[in-house]
């Protein structure tokens, strides 16, 4: 887990999600046409709002694809949600406390979608395993 420090930007995003969807908001990712959040546990619902309006609102506003994953203090249920939409048959967590390697299973049709074109998809879900958890490498495998 690193310290985390967030740009104006990066600030300005924040606020301006939380200010329209409602949730506390704990940690931001921009990527050129994509915005990852992360929200408090428990404030997922709140923040994509009822028929995902919140979500639909944010997008139109950003003008880039929005995303928000549920935070958890428990790596691997925090590793499963920065997964979804896919399903995670199976998480292995190899390693000490202070350098862990996560090795996620998934369907096979899933692999590709996961890690995503150019490894995006994953190389963002290291970004942030690493930012909240002490986690040294996520692996699909």
């Amino acid at each position: 887990m690193s310290e985390i420090t967030f740009s104006n930007e990066t600030v300005q995003y924040m606020s301006l999600a939380s200010k329209y969807c409602g949730a506390n908001i704990k940690d931001c990712v921009i990527e050129d046409d994509r915005i990852v959040f992360v929200v408090e546990k428990g404030d997922l619902g709140v923040a994509i709002g009822s028929k995902a309006k919140k979500l639909e609102k944010l997008r139109t506003l950003f003008k880039k694809n929005v995303k928000f994953v549920e935070f958890d203090e428990d790596k691997e249920r925090f590793v499963r949600n920065l997964c979804k939409p896919y399903k995670v048959n199976n998480i292995v967590i190899e390693g000490n406390d202070n350098a862990s390697i996560v090795r996620i299973e998934v369907n096979p049709r899933d692999k590709s979608k996961l890690i995503g074109k150019g490894g995006r998809n994953i190389n963002m879900i290291r970004i942030l395993a690493r930012r909240h958890h002490t986690i040294k490498d996520v692996q699909i495998v």
